[in-house]
Order: C-alpha cells, then sequence, then structure tokens
C-alpha cells in the first residue's frame, strides 16, 4: 500500500507544538501500522531547494529520551491531539481528541490501541500495573 502520508500546511503543524497526541505511523514496507502517543515539542518544516521533508520533533511520554525524536509527516497516517487527562475520577483518561488530521481525509478505521471497558482495560482505565 503506497501512501503519500500527512500533508500540514505551516500552521496546522505549527498548532500540534505542545500537545500530547496519538498517532498512527506506517511504512511502505511494513504491513501494519503503529500508534505511538507522544509528546510535540516542535515542528521542522520543509524549505524548497533546502529539505524537502517535514516533520514533528517528539518525545516519548515515559519521558526516557533524551533529546527529541523526528516523526516525519509522510509516515503519519492519523494524528489526534489529547486535550487533557480526566482529574474529576471518571476513568476518561484521553479525554476528549481535537485537531485530527488523515492522510486521506477521513481517519484509518483502525481501532485505536486500547479500549476502556474491555477485559484488558477496565471501565476506571486501570491496567492495574503498579506505578512506581
Amino acid at each position: 500500500m503506497t501512501s503519500t502520508g500527512l500533508t500540514l500546511d505551516a500552521a496546522s503543524a505549527i498548532g500540534y507544538i505542545g500537545q500530547t497526541v496519538l498517532v498512527e505511523l506506517y511504512w511502505d514496507d511494513e504491513p501494519q501500522t503503529v500508534w505511538h502517543c507522544l509528546h510535540i515539542v516542535g515542528v521542522m518544516l520543509p524549505v524548497e531547494g533546502v529539505y524537502p521533508h517535514g516533520c514533528f520533533m517528539t518525545l516519548d511520554l515515559n519521558g526516557s529520551d533524551d533529546f527529541p525524536n523526528e516523526v516525519f509527516f509522510t509516515n503519519i497516517r492519523t494524528i489526534r491531539a489529547m486535550r487533557h487527562r480526566d482529574r474529576h475520577g471518571s476513568g476518561n483518561v484521553l479525554g476528549r481528541m481535537t485537531l485530527t488530521h488523515s492522510a486521506d481525509g477521513s481517519g484509518s478505521g483502525a481501532a485505536l490501541p486500547a479500549r476502556r471497558n474491555s477485559s484488558t482495560v477496565p471501565a476506571n482505565g486501570s491496567t492495574g500495573a503498579a506505578n512506581p
């Protein structure tokens, strides 16, 4: 499956700086997409005649990155900004998602990685794992 990936203008790309996002990434030589939650800390825009590829500068949510990583727009199928974490105990971990963009304009149709109230993630959002 060949696709051109996400096309963002400068204003849309810059609007993601400082956001925590859920991204669906794909590569032409891989059969399946991969979902990641990332913090976007910067944007590198393409410059005609200098460098043709734009990317987000990102950090993993776990805080283990010493330096930002590049996530190229051409590898992003879907991106969704997450507004906030629930602090009121309803278990809504992702909150509302805004600023949704997809490569084909409609989303991939792929399921999100985990659903609450399933056998693996209860309604309160807890996975049961201890957090040190």
